[in-house]
């Protein structure tokens, strides 16, 4: 498992250089959480996921952050925190703010 998740984090962070994702500036945050978003989550939370469109930013962040710092996660959550680990914290709230904004 800890090899998958380190091959995960791996490619992860190829894909975020090869497609030119770089962590947010105060300019387009709204920007990146929506590229960070299409490009990370939206194959398995859909483009428009209803279920966290319009959540208030500090929920978002504390179950992306749960997620993340999860010590043996299961089924789906494997992916999720392989997804999540290499992102930052300002890359993390980014998309939480994309999601907020959502309606």
């Amino acid at each position: 498992m800890k090899k998958y998740l380190q091959y995960g984090a791996f490619a992860l962070a190829a894909a975020l250089l090869l497609t030119g994702i770089q962590p947010a500036t105060a300019q387009d945050k709204e920007q990146d959480g929506a590229k960070l978003y299409t490009a990370l989550c939206a194959s398995c939370h859909t483009p428009t996921p209803g279920k966290m469109m319009g959540k208030p930013v500090d929920g978002l962040v504390a179950g992306m952050e749960k997620v993340k710092n999860m010590e043996s996660p299961t089924g789906p959550l494997i992916k999720m925190k392989a997804v999540l680990t290499p992102l930052t914290e300002a890359q993390i709230k980014n998309i939480a703010e994309y999601l907020n904004q959502l309606k």
